[in-house]
């Protein structure tokens, strides 16, 4: 029986249509095997502040800035996506803010050689950077990341130099995201950006729910803090919860020229560190008065004296703590002074404005605050913090300044940490746990908690 000849050429059709299914599911996975492959783990877009600071600025180095970001681009991972966008110029112009390097992997020399050909000038147009930097994330190419996006702007302002209700420019910004329907994440971190500015940055990393800023002041911060950022994390990943610490307490004794008020109060034999507290090798914890515990060199001695029968008083952990002489770590702490905590507090907190005598006015208390002391934001209203730097110390000399307003009576310390250079991390231990004393029983979150210990073991590392 012979085959009918209607049926040949249906049968030729089947085999052409398997043929261009077959070769039509191969491309299909070609193209999801492309996709999978290129599509990154991680893309970071790097937003840059290249105004102009002006006179104010003072010493804000762009040169810095540039070899900081070149840092943390080639610390990246080599599978790592990465773009840079700087923002800074006219108000209102298109080119106020531009994608240097577009996103894509291999990228670290072509950004930092970017960077680097950056020139300061304009304003710091930081709200037009931010919905640019958005849209750079909204098309369907650069891919993005499968697991995380995210924004890091480094900015030597807080605010928009253009001026505007900075309320309304942060929900603009929370707007366009939400419009587009995409998870970015946010990172701020300021390069000297001045005191003043700081709580309308704070505020801006609120509204897109990012972290709180951190703040920097030199290249040393900058670099450590960039490069923290961009390591990649797994954000599956659970942070480890590091356990509160008992550890052993060494009482202080009376100095010799104590004011006669009673014996100093007893103390447990041992004191519970908070968790953000980790007592070095080679160090100990000393008890002193009022209820001051300081973490210093084991084996120092430790003397307790008082000038002021209702408050204040020394503690000096050393060799020769008389005279607060040889490497240790010393406290001093006294109510608020009006007129000396002018040199440290006189532009960040206004609170010390209350207490000046009636012959030093406003303006000469804030005049004397040259900028000497950095103020690092506690998030604990009526809690102010700063740092000192002093040059031409072959040790490390670190030394953490507080205004404490919710005191009775107001009250100011000084904690002053001299030791070789091997003994940093003991420096750094005694001013995290000197701050986190501070803000026991206060309301404090531990986003603010964290970036303050961050901040402080950043600037006893860069210290020379």
């Amino acid at each position: 029986m012979t085959t009918p000849v209607a049926a040949r050429p249906r049968r030729r059709w089947l085999r052409v249509a398997l043929t261009v299914l077959a070769v039509a599911v191969v491309a299909v996975a070609a193209t999801v095997v492309y996709v999978v492959r290129s599509t990154p783990q991680y893309r970071t877009a790097f937003l840059v502040d290249t105004s102009d600071p002006g006179s104010p600025g003072g010493g804000r180095d762009f040169g810095a800035l540039a070899d900081a970001v070149g840092a943390a681009a080639r610390n990246t991972g080599d599978r790592d996506a990465l773009s840079l966008r700087r923002f800074g110029g006219a108000c209102g112009e298109p080119g106020n803010t531009r994608e240097l390097v577009g996103s894509g992997t291999g990228n670290a020399h072509r950004i930092s050689a970017a960077a680097h050909a950056l020139t300061p000038g304009g304003k710091a147009t930081l709200n037009s950077g931010l919905l640019a930097a958005i849209d750079d994330f909204s098309g369907r190419y650069p891919l993005r990341a499968s697991k995380r996006n995210r924004i890091v702007v480094v900015t030597t302002q807080g605010t928009d130099g253009c001026g505007g209700d900075p309320a309304a420019m942060n929900q603009e910004v929370r707007d366009r995201m939400d419009a587009l329907g995409l998870q970015l994440e946010f990172r701020f971190v300021g390069y000297r950006v001045p005191a003043a500015e700081q709580e309308v940055l704070t505020k801006l990393a609120s509204a897109v729910k990012a972290a709180a800023p951190q703040f920097t002041q030199d290249t040393a911060e900058l670099t450590a803090v960039l490069q923290k950022l961009v390591v990649p994390t797994l954000p599956e990943a659970k942070p480890v919860e590091v356990p509160s610490q008992e550890v052993s307490l060494t009482a202080c004794s009376p100095g010799s020229w104590e004011i006669p008020a009673g014996p100093l109060p007893s103390l447990a034999p041992s004191v519970r560190l908070p968790r953000q507290a980790r007592l070095p090798a080679g160090a100990q914890v000393y008890g002193g008065y009022p209820d001051n515990y300081l973490i210093a060199p084991a084996g120092k001695t430790c003397l307790v004296n008082y000038y002021d029968a209702a408050y204040g008083g020394q503690v000096s952990v050393s060799d020769n703590p008389e005279i607060m002489e040889g490497f240790g770590t010393g406290l001093t702490q006294s109510p608020v002074d009006g007129v000396e905590d002018c040199s440290d507090f006189g532009k960040t907190a206004p609170e010390l404005l209350k207490h000046l005598p009636a012959d030093v006015t406003e303006s000469a208390c804030k005049e004397k605050d040259t900028g000497g002391t950095v103020n690092i934001p506690t998030g604990v209203p009526g809690l102010y913090l700063g740092t000192v730097r002093e040059s031409g110390f072959p040790v490390v000399k670190a030394m953490l300044h507080t205004l404490r307003f919710s005191d009775k009576p107001p009250a100011q310390s000084s904690l002053v940490c001299l030791l070789p250079k091997e003994q940093a991390d003991v420096c750094s231990a005694s001013l995290v746990y000197f701050f986190l004393q501070q803000t026991t029983g206060k309301n404090i979150s531990d986003a603010d908690r964290d970036r303050v210990v961050s901040a402080l073991e950043a600037y006893v590392r860069s210290l020379p």
